[in-house]
């Protein structure tokens, strides 16, 4: 975001999908949203947007998710950089059809767009992106677990509220905490 923000040709987007809120569980919300966050960051209102509002009686329908898609292409080639984050993809409802449109989003094959997808391991997830993608981070793994020990323990240690609990009773928390987090 720092990044972006020191340069007006950069843009950012991010879009958490969420499974406790069923509108944030949507493909398509994630493209109105990109949308809006990135039309929001440039100079003046993109070509691109204009012509979708005016190509839908002037914003009185609404448009197609082709069209959207198409929209946020537009968008995205207004600037020289753009980053979007999208996080849980495996919270998608439409896991499929997300799934296809980040395809069609790298085969636009615009070099100063960057994607960073994050999602626990499905295996759909996976066989789908696996040829699309250029770099993999696991963190679900035995690494992880050392961290998030330091962390539950600095927490329980230096937290006003949890230190108070006796030595024993933190100690059963961070074993519980830790072997339950499996790397997340």
């Amino acid at each position: 975001m720092h990044h972006c923000q020191s340069d007006p040709a950069f843009a950012f987007g991010y879009f958490y999908f969420d499974f406790r809120d069923p509108a944030k569980q949507r493909y398509e919300n994630l493209v109105r949203s990109l949308i809006e966050q990135l039309s929001d960051q440039s100079s003046g209102t993109p070509e691109a947007l204009r012509t979708l509002y005016s190509q839908n009686q002037d914003g009185a329908r609404q448009p197609t998710v082709k069209v959207l898609v198409e929209t946020l292409r537009g968008i995205i080639r207004g600037f020289k950089q753009t980053y979007i984050i999208v996080d849980a993809l495996d919270e998608c409802s439409e896991r499929e059809k997300l799934l296809v449109l980040i395809g069609d989003i790298i085969d636009w094959k615009i070099g100063t767009l960057h994607i960073l997808a994050t999602s626990r391991k499905e295996q759909d997830i996976e066989d789908y992106l696996s040829s699309l993608i250029s770099d993999e981070i696991n963190i679900q793994s035995t690494f992880v677990d050392a961290d998030i020990q330091v962390h539950v323990r600095e927490r329980l240690r230096n937290d006003r509220r949890l230190r108070k609990w006796s030595v024993d009773a933190q100690l059963e928390i961070e074993t519980a905490l830790v072997d339950g987090a499996h790397g997340m």
